[in-house]
């Protein structure tokens, strides 16, 4: 109580309970908040990815329609690889070589597939690293070999989406690359890792070639420090590889299974 001149009187006080009720209430529509927030982050994130391998499902189904149109004209030969233009004469100009008509679907279309068995992999390889592109498959890294005609091709894609596959890779594995102009097989003989800024791995070799590259460790949060490099060279004949053409290298601690 206080005293105010010659009365004694009591502080006014709240209803009875109003402060925990009002309390309460606060805490239940900020519970609510949170989980009307939580629910619409994982179902925008459910969308996008499917979204996204629909994507990818249908350049897979974009890329076979393609590959048997071709089989069918004979046109395999005459189908331009990426980043280069084919010269026809006259009568192949007469009958150009199939390609989609929808330009949507033009944009879809893959120049190759990679597929591994064992791992369940199977990967369109797109023409470029768009983060469209990484985000529904691969894609080729400007500046190395086409797909299938010879030379160093190197493709890369996201450790936590298509490749991370990857990270049970083993030496000795097979690697199958089926592009619009033909198909190749592949033996793991290099796994190894490098920093972002060592481009060595991208050089041209004599052996026909295949390089995987993304990002390494596979569980790291944030931009990954380093680059994980899968290597295999053409089995050639098939199902054996040249001694000579294959460096054995003992896979990341940790990584490979």
């Amino acid at each position: 109580m206080k005293w105010s001149g010659s009365i004694f009187f009591r502080e006014p006080r709240p209803p009875h309970g109003s402060t925990p009720v009002a309390s309460a209430s606060g805490r239940m529509i900020m519970e609510l908040g949170f989980w009307i927030l939580g629910i619409s982050l994982i179902a925008a994130w459910l969308i996008t990815t499917s979204t996204l391998e629909n994507q990818r499902s249908q350049s897979l189904e974009l890329f076979a329609e393609a590959r048997a149109a071709a089989l069918v004209s004979g046109r395999l030969e005459d189908l331009p690889l990426p980043g280069q233009s084919t010269v026809l004469d006259d009568e192949q100009a007469a009958e150009p070589a199939p390609v989609p008509a929808n330009p949507a679907d033009a944009a879809s279309l893959p120049i190759a597939v990679l597929r591994m068995a064992r791992l369940q992999l199977e990967v369109p390889v797109y023409p470029d690293l768009s983060e469209l592109n990484l985000n529904r498959g691969a894609g080729w890294i400007e500046g190395t070999a086409a797909p299938n005609s010879g030379g160093n091709m190197a493709v890369a894609a996201h450790r936590d989406q298509h490749f991370r596959p990857l990270k049970d890779i083993q030496i000795g594995d097979t690697l199958e690359l089926e592009s619009l102009s033909g198909h190749g097989e592949f033996r793991v003989s290099r796994i190894f890792i490098v920093d972002p800024d060592e481009v060595s791995v991208l050089d041209d070799t004599t052996v026909p070639t295949l390089t995987l590259v993304t990002c390494y460790p596979f569980y790291f949060i944030g931009a990954a420090p380093k680059r994980y490099i899968v290597q295999a060279i053409a089995v050639d004949p098939p199902e054996k590889v040249s001694a000579s053409d294959t460096i054995l290298t003992v896979p990341p601690s940790g990584e490979t299974s």
